[in-house]
């Protein structure tokens, strides 16, 4: 990925120029107290080219005006810059500092937003290795919620990692917590036609996947383990062979689910006789997924050999236990 540069909102600087004005009228009403002591300094300094309430004026607009323009460098600056497997902060007007840290698989991400930065759209992520170790706050971005979605792809290794699965055994047992069998993807086959039901019930189990700890979901093979293969849902789709599945898969994948997840989730293809099944397998995710229906969002994870949708009374108790250190404010 190309590396993508971020400033932190123009509010921040919005916020110094406020307290440099504040800061201006206190300088003021200081230089209005102890007038012999200031005046004996402006005698020293002057040798009587300017009034005294002229170089007093002079010198509070100096003051503020080097403070702005300080203020004003150190924003423009600053700047936090994402790369694949790693962050770099570069701050610093006279002295350039960066510091970075290498993303790993095992991070969490942190979004926190103050009653302005929700009315604004900005707030900091806070970026936690494992341990604790190397973190980052990216501080005051705008949309934050976008940039931790970038950083969930940056990560330097791939979500879904190992073997790839093995069909035979994988066929060999029930369907348990980490394991569903579905006939299709989206053709019905018992009544003969396309449904896009099936879809979602497929996007459900790979939601609950991502939610809990992972699993396979077998397309091609029913609950029986019959071995049905992928013939009739390729009929289904314009390129009718795995590629063509596979796009299509990611195309439903994405409006159901979202893209950001789309890396926990890896695609393998095996023949099993004259068939060709699907396996889908789904790493755990590092944040909740929700599965999208039109205007609605549902929570579903793995109890047993099913997929079970939490009540939105249970959805935060869940994922402030499956999620600890993730504590998003919105």
């Amino acid at each position: 990925m190309n590396p993508t540069t971020l400033k932190r909102s123009p509010i921040v600087l919005f916020r110094k120029f406020a307290a440099i004005e504040a800061s201006a009228f206190v300088l003021y009403l200081a230089a209005t107290q102890f007038d012999q002591f200031k005046y004996l300094i402006y005698s020293g300094i002057s040798f009587g080219l300017v009034s005294y309430d002229t170089l007093k004026v002079f010198l509070l607009f100096a003051a503020q005006f080097i403070i702005t323009i300080y203020a004003f460098l150190s924003w423009h600056y600053e700047a936090y810059t994402i790369r694949k497997d790693s962050i770099s902060h570069q701050r610093g007007v006279f002295g350039r500092k960066t510091k970075t840290i290498q993303l790993e698989n095992s991070m969490t991400l942190t979004v926190s937003s103050g009653l302005l930065g929700k009315l604004l759209h900005y707030g900091s992520v806070l970026v936690q290795n494992s341990g604790n170790h190397n973190s980052m706050v990216l501080k005051d971005v705008s949309y934050p919620d976008n940039h931790m979605k970038l950083i969930e792809k940056s990560r330097n290794v791939p979500q879904v990692s190992g073997e790839p699965p093995n069909v035979e055994k994988l066929l060999s047992g029930e369907e348990h917590e980490h394991l569903e069998f579905k006939s299709s993807l989206r053709f019905d086959t018992r009544n003969g036609k396309l449904n896009h039901d099936l879809e979602k019930a497929a996007m459900k189990t790979v939601a609950a996947f991502l939610n809990t700890q992972g699993g396979h979901l077998v397309l091609g093979v029913d609950n029986a383990r019959n071995v049905l293969g992928l013939k009739r849902d390729y009929e289904t789709i314009q390129v009718q062979n795995s590629d063509g599945f596979e796009n299509h898969f990611t195309q439903v994948f994405n409006a159901m689910i979202g893209p950001e997840f789309r890396h926990f989730v890896k695609l393998y293809f095996h023949k099993v006789g004259e068939n060709e099944v699907c396996v889908v397998k789904v790493a755990p995710s590092a944040r909740p997924a929700y599965l999208k229906a039109g205007n609605d969002e549902h929570f579903y994870v793995r109890t047993g050999n099913v997929s079970t949708p939490l009540k939105l009374s249970e959805v935060e108790s869940y994922t402030v236990s499956r999620w600890p250190r993730r504590a998003v404010t919105r």
